[in-house]
């Protein structure tokens, strides 16, 4: 069981750092770190221009849930989807 939850941790972080990647323009590299904070259970990727994506396990759903802070002010929620195994992201 430790091992799929550290496996879905990976994937989790992999689809982030993609989705970060994707959501910045083309012409510009943006640094991203993604860790664990193991004491508050979730997963936190910063990237140098203020970016945040904060992951948690909703464990009654059994899913992650992804809230993206994009800099300046724009907030994106995402979430996994298990049946299409894609990520979800809503913008506000």
């Amino acid at each position: 069981m430790r091992l799929l939850f550290a496996i879905a941790l990976l994937i989790l972080a992999l689809l982030l750092a993609a989705f970060l990647l994707l959501v910045r323009p083309a012409w510009s590299a943006t640094r991203c770190l993604t860790y664990q904070e193991k004491t508050l259970g979730r997963l936190q990727t910063l990237c140098a221009d203020g970016t945040r994506a904060v992951s948690t396990y909703h464990k009654t759903l059994e899913r992650w849930e992804t809230t993206i802070t994009e800099s300046p002010k724009k907030t994106c929620t995402g979430r996994l989807n298990s049946r299409t195994k894609q990520v979800e992201v809503r913008c506000r």
